[in-house]
């Protein structure tokens, strides 16, 4: 279990309808730092629906509160089937830019470490339009990664990796929700977590929640 007993995130009885059908049916949850939870449902469940409502919690006062976010708006990224590049700019200028609008100093070691990680840092100067889709999710991620600090949600982030990125992509999110907490849309059931997670299903509307276990 994460050893802050403060919620980051506490969601109670969100609902959400398109038209006359409700994808949403008075949710409630909490989410704390420390936790990489794996969330999974079939197509149309409303996972996406789940996680944008999340990031646009302001749409959504009266169902979301921040209690460890200590008044100050809480620093939320979001990845999703759109990777949010702008592809006539660098990896470097994209990173720069998000950053930015996020509030965040350019963090020169760390970005430095994450790109060598994902084997681009001798692409960081070229326009994402020449990356590879795969480079460009791992782009995406590097993004992600930097730009959310308490909350990081990701749907589906392993599109496009070979085995290596993959695993590369596994260790980075490990280490990271140390200190945010990691919600993650997923469909694959062999992606080789070595830390314990938590299992998400989102199925009718509603969440069932399992035991943390290790895939």
């Amino acid at each position: 279990m994460p050893s802050q007993e403060q919620a980051l995130l506490v969601c109670k009885d969100l609902s959400y309808s398109i038209g006359k059908k409700q994808i949403l049916k008075q949710i409630s949850f909490s989410l704390f730092r420390g936790e990489l939870i794996l969330l999974r449902g079939d197509n149309g469940a409303g996972k996406t629906t789940l996680l944008r409502s999340i990031l646009n919690h302001a749409h959504h006062k009266e169902s979301f509160s921040f209690s460890d976010s200590n008044s100050k708006k809480p620093q939320i990224s979001y990845l999703g089937h759109e990777l949010g590049l702008y592809t006539s700019l660098s990896l470097e200028e994209n990173l720069r830019y998000f950053l930015s609008i996020a509030g965040i100093e350019f963090p020169r070691e760390k970005v430095e470490f994450l790109l060598r990680s994902f084997k681009l840092w001798t692409r960081r100067e070229d326009p994402i339009f020449t990356f590879s889709r795969g480079m460009k999710q791992k782009a995406g991620l590097i993004r992600a990664l930097l730009t959310g600090g308490d909350l990081i949600l990701l749907d589906e982030p392993f599109t496009a990796l070979d085995r290596t990125g993959l695993e590369i992509a596994v260790r980075l999110l490990e280490e990271y929700s140390k200190n945010s907490a990691v919600l993650m849309v997923t469909h694959d059931p062999g992606i080789p977590f070595s830390q314990k997670t938590s299992s998400w299903n989102l199925k009718e509307g509603k969440i069932e929640t399992s035991a943390f276990s290790s895939l």
